[in-house]
């Protein structure tokens, strides 16, 4: 019995070992690869060990005459986990389509071992670090994206010598620094790599900084051809040069709207001033002042303005031909103010009278006639202040005091 038990547990493991030694190396390659992977929806339980080729496992394809693994095409399929090292084994591998998956971690530098790649499908994963400078080795690529993942560092100027590449995209990660400007990477515009706000470069029209203003070196750089300067292009002149005119042209215009609103300001201040002499030139226009024995020790304009402000409250007489008012001025200078009303029939006559008589006398007897002022609606004339009252208010023996005047009564 236990003889019988012995053999059957050799036999059982000699039949394990024929089952494996069965499938190919590029079999066993694979099956390394998916320990590697979360198959979440079971896309991949066709891959097994005792198969003798995974030609016909889900998503792989292989060369017709020697059974060698050509292609992995397995998008879409919610697979997690991380790209393996072990993918650096496939040397014939010509097609690598892994793209919206949610695989993470790096791009294992061994895959710069497939040298017959022609296709590389990494976009929409959460994939991290840089791309493996020794990319530049797969000398037959002709497709590279690697879009819409959480890639950053320097891009590889090696990428340069993949004189077959027809189509790059590194769109949407973090790469920083400058883009190298030559061979196959020089092809490439914009689009290839927007998305990546550190870049700089001719290929995304941002010229590089750097604190001593000459080009910057890319770090990382996988040969010499990285260290010397990309030469500065027509495109990159013509656009320097639209960038100068336009900030002069920003900058002239700023200047003529400057200039503009000064002159206006100008013309404005000029105008307020010119309204404000015109009202005074009107205002004595329309008011004529002339003064006997000796000018008045007033201004013009303060003897005019106290004029026209008398009213009834300054009465303090009347006679056949007009009103006589108190006119106090600013330092108590007291007058007496005779209003001939124009509207009097011969007013004119009289008032002309008066001036002719009196202005010309000057007699200790007489009350001094100091000036006489036309304004618009009446003539005024202008004696000095007697405070004892009228020659009526004498003759009579009536004494109607109004009062010594005092300043501000």
């Amino acid at each position: 019995m236990v003889l019988l038990w012995i053999f059957s547990v050799i036999s059982s493991v000699t039949l394990l070992s024929t089952c494996s030694l069965a499938l190919s190396e590029d079999g066993l390659t694979l099956l390394e690869i998916m320990s590697t992977w979360n198959d979440s929806r079971n896309i991949l339980t066709n891959w097994q060990a005792t198969d003798e080729s995974p030609c016909k496992w889900t998503g792989i394809s292989c060369h017709p005459q020697d059974q060698r693994v050509t292609s992995i095409n397995l998008p879409y399929m919610e697979l997690g986990g991380i790209i393996s090292p072990s993918i650096g084994k496939l040397s014939r591998l010509q097609r690598l389509a892994l793209h919206q998956n949610s695989l993470h971690g790096i791009i294992p530098y061994e895959i710069s071992n497939c040298t017959e790649l022609r296709a590389i499908y990494l976009m929409a994963n959460y994939l991290q670090g840089g791309i493996p400078a020794d990319i530049g080795n797969l000398s037959h690529l002709t497709i590279l994206d690697l879009s819409s993942n959480l890639l950053k560092g320097a891009i590889p100027s090696s990428i340069g010598r993949l004189t077959r590449l027809r189509h790059l995209n590194l769109s949407t990660n973090s790469f920083s620094g400058e883009i190298p400007d030559f061979g196959s990477l020089s092809t490439f515009g914009n689009n290839s790599f927007i998305g990546n706000s550190d870049l700089c470069g001719r290929q995304v029209h941002k010229p590089c900084r750097t604190s001593l203003g000459f080009p910057a070196v890319l770090p990382h750089a996988a040969s010499d051809e990285a260290a010397v300067p990309p030469k500065r292009s027509s495109h990159y002149i013509k656009g320097l040069l639209i960038g100068v005119i336009s900030t002069m042209a920003i900058t002239l215009l700023v200047l003529l709207i400057f200039l503009w609103i000064c002159l206006v300001s100008k013309k404005e201040r000029a105008a307020k001033k010119y309204t404000e002499v015109k009202k005074q030139v009107d205002k004595e226009a329309s008011a004529k002042l002339i003064t006997f024995h000796g000018d008045l020790p007033y201004p013009s304009c303060e003897i005019i303005e106290k004029l026209e402000s008398l009213d009834e409250e300054d009465v303090v007489g009347s006679g056949g031909f007009g009103t006589v008012y108190r006119m106090v001025m600013n330092d108590c200078g007291t007058f007496a103010v005779k209003r001939i009303d124009r509207s009097r029939e011969g007013s004119d006559q009289v008032f002309e009278r008066e001036l002719e008589i009196l202005g010309s006398i000057n007699h200790i007897n007489l009350v001094n006639l100091r000036g006489y002022c036309r304004l618009p609606m009446s003539k005024l004339l202008i004696y000095d202040y007697l405070a004892m009252g009228s020659l009526d208010d004498f003759l009579h023996g009536i004494l109607l005091l109004y009062g010594v005047q005092y300043c501000g009564l």
